[in-house]
C-alpha cells in the first residue's frame, strides 16, 4: 500500500512539473511556431516575384501611339491620386509587355523630385479600377537609356517602361498607368513631354483633359494567344519590337507654322540629334531645308513659288 502511495506522490510530482513554465522550452516552441508563417509569407513574396515576371510573348506590336509634343514644356508624375496617372485606349488584343515616354532626367539635387517611381496599371478608373501588374522606372535608368541613344541626361529621348506581370489588354478599354509610389519621400518625379489641344481623343493625362503624353504602348501575344488567331504576314513578321526604329516626336508649334518636318527619318538606332545634323543625305537636307524656312518672312514661307525682282 504504501508502494503504491509512493508511486502515485511520485507521478502527481511530475505532472506538476511537466506543467510548469520553463522560458527556454517556451522560447524554443515560439520560435518553432514564428518560422511558420515567416516561411510562408516567403513563400508567398517570392511566388508574387515569379508571378509578377515579365510576361512571356511570342509576337510584340505596337498599338496606342501619340507622338506629338509642346516645345519647352514638360509635366511629371506624382503619387498623389488625380496627379498621378497618363490613359491611353487599347486597340489589340493581348498582354501590355511596355510603355515609352518621351523626356529627360530630372535635376539630381532637388527638394521636389525623387530617384524613382513605381505603380501598377488600372482599367477603367485610375482610382478604383481592376488593378493589373506593376512597373517601375529609375533616373538612374533614364540616364542609361539616354546614353544609349547618345544623348545627355538634360536631353530628350525615348524612354521604356517595361511591365511585370500579365496586364490584359481588350480591344476599346480605357486604361491607366498610375503612379503609386516615389522614393525619398518626394513628391514629383520625371520630366516628360505631352501634347495640348487634345491630339489622342482616346485618353488623356492628369494635368489636363485636353494634354497627352508623348505616348506609345506595345502589345504583346502568347503562344496560347497566338494558337486561337490567326496573324496576318505583317504581324507575323513583327517579333521583336524593341528592335524596331523609333521616329522622333513631332512639335505642335512647327506643324502649326507648316514648317516641313520629316521626324520618320530622325531614327532612335543610338543616334542623337547632334549625330543627325552631322550625317549627309537627304534626311539631312529635310533638316537644313526646315531651319531655312524658319529665317525666312512669313510672305517667302507663305508663297515660296513667287519669283521676286
Amino acid at each position: 500500500m504504501n508502494f503504491n502511495l509512493n508511486i502515485f506522490f511520485l507521478f502527481v510530482c511530475f505532472l506538476l512539473l511537466g506543467c510548469g513554465d520553463d522560458p527556454v522550452a517556451k522560447k524554443l516552441v515560439e520560435e518553432e511556431m514564428d518560422t511558420i508563417p515567416n516561411e510562408q509569407a516567403t513563400d508567398k513574396f517570392i511566388a508574387t516575384e515569379i508571378e509578377l515576371d515579365f510576361p512571356k510573348v511570342s509576337v510584340e506590336l505596337l498599338d496606342h501611339s501619340q507622338e506629338f509634343y509642346k516645345e519647352q514644356h514638360t509635366t511629371s508624375f506624382s503619387y498623389v491620386p488625380k496627379k498621378n496617372w497618363t490613359s491611353f485606349t487599347a486597340s489589340k488584343n493581348g498582354l501590355l509587355t511596355k510603355v515609352l515616354l518621351f523626356g529627360k532626367a530630372n535635376l539630381l539635387e532637388s527638394p521636389h523630385y525623387g530617384l524613382s517611381m513605381s505603380g501598377f496599371v488600372r482599367a477603367n478608373n485610375p482610382d478604383s479600377g481592376p488593378k493589373y501588374g506593376k512597373w517601375i522606372l529609375s533616373r538612374n535608368e533614364i540616364v542609361e537609356q539616354l546614353a544609349s541613344q547618345g544623348l545627355g541626361p538634360r536631353e530628350s529621348g525615348w524612354l521604356t517602361i517595361r511591365m511585370r506581370g500579365e496586364i490584359p489588354q481588350k480591344v476599346g478599354t480605357l486604361y491607366f498607368l498610375v503612379c503609386d509610389k516615389i522614393t525619398e519621400n518626394k513628391a514629383w518625379f520625371g520630366e516628360f513631354a505631352f501634347a495640348e489641344a487634345n491630339p489622342y481623343e482616346f485618353g488623356s493625362h492628369w494635368l489636363n483633359k485636353q494634354h497627352d503624353l508623348v505616348l506609345r504602348t506595345y502589345v504583346g501575344k502568347t503562344d496560347e494567344q497566338l494558337k486561337s488567331i490567326q496573324l496576318d504576314e505583317s504581324s507575323s513578321k513583327v517579333n521583336n519590337a524593341q528592335d524596331e526604329s523609333l521616329p522622333l516626336p513631332i512639335s505642335q508649334e512647327l506643324r502649326d507654322l507648316n514648317i516641313p518636318q520629316n521626324p520618320s527619318t530622325l531614327q532612335s538606332d543610338n543616334i542623337s540629334p547632334k549625330e543627325f545634323d552631322n550625317q549627309s543625305g537627304d534626311s539631312l537636307k529635310v533638316r537644313d531645308d526646315s531651319n531655312k524656312s524658319e529665317k525666312k518672312s512669313m510672305f517667302e514661307r507663305l508663297f515660296k513659288n513667287v519669283k521676286r525682282d
